[in-house]
């Protein structure tokens, strides 16, 4: 069990104790930096309470994420993939596993909707959520589950998967901002994100240097609607010590989340940037 995850040895051992005796939990929160295999983790957990080989054959699990095109976890979605579905005994074994990935999504009304289910959970229901947010959850939810706080793997063995598996080498940087995300960095060097990383380098030495005319000349081959490459102009800044440039990428990351016109917010991210320091 949980054979192809790496790290993580601690919450592991606690999952692997509590099967063998017998003391699963009825509520888990995972929560850690997304790409680090919280996931992963929880699918294998949920294979060995249900003892079973594949999920999606299973009619006693059910795997709960966001809709396409939708940014919460809406309350209809809680009632008719787990409150409707509860309370129907299992069909192959003693067990019913529900995870919830992306859990922080849940919007309040959703969590409300949960709170009743968490609070008096049949005794065969095993329900886990994912996030890398725990302050999104409200503090009664909190108080119901059983919180696994998962961190980043080692540096060392970030480096020694990504040399493994790639042909390719990050500096020192780059490791540092992965925060021990092994899927982060896999996805980054996949779709060739790298190299975007490569050009907000240079657009941080336009900023230092308060060249507007070069900066704007970069940004038309950097996407900022992509997360990684956002936080890592955040992670650059903050690390070069422009700590009253931070909350402007901040306020312009969620301008982005929620439609403001993308040309305006991101010229007006880098003018303010350039204005701060």
């Amino acid at each position: 069990m949980f054979e192809n995850v790496i790290g993580h040895i601690k919450n592991k051992k606690i999952l692997e104790d509590e099967l063998t005796e017998h003391n699963i939990s009825q509520s888990y929160l995972f929560c850690g930096k997304d790409g680090i295999g919280k996931k992963l983790i929880a699918l294998d957990f949920a294979k060995e309470i249900l003892n079973v080989e594949n999920l999606s054959a299973s009619a006693d699990f059910k795997y709960i994420s966001r809709q396409e095109g939708k940014k919460d976890i809406v309350v209809e979605q809680v009632r008719s993939q787990i409150i409707d579905d509860i309370y129907i005994v299992p069909s192959q074994g003693n067990k019913k596993v529900y995870v919830i990935d992306d859990a922080e999504c849940l919007n309040l009304a959703s969590q409300n909707a949960l709170l009743k289910t968490l609070e008096e959970p049949p005794s065969y229901v095993v329900i886990i959520l994912i996030a890398s947010n725990i302050s999104a959850f409200l503090p009664t939810v909190i108080s119901r589950l059983n919180v696994l706080q998962f961190d980043g793997v080692s540096d060392e063995e970030l480096l020694e998967y990504i040399n493994k598996k790639f042909d390719t080498r990050l500096s020192v940087d780059y490791i540092d901002f992965f925060e021990g995300s092994i899927g982060q960095a896999e996805t980054m060097i996949k779709d060739n994100s790298i190299e975007k990383l490569e050009l907000l380098d240079k657009l941080l030495l336009c900023i230092k240097q308060k060249d507007t005319l070069g900066a704007f000349s970069l940004l038309e081959n950097i996407d900022f609607n992509n997360k990684n490459i956002i936080d890592y102009l955040e992670y650059i800044l903050y690390k070069n010590n422009y700590y009253s440039s931070v909350p402007i990428v901040e306020k312009a990351k969620q301008r982005l989340k929620y439609n403001g016109n993308y040309d305006i917010v991101v010229d007006s991210m880098i003018l303010k940037i350039i204005d701060s320091i």
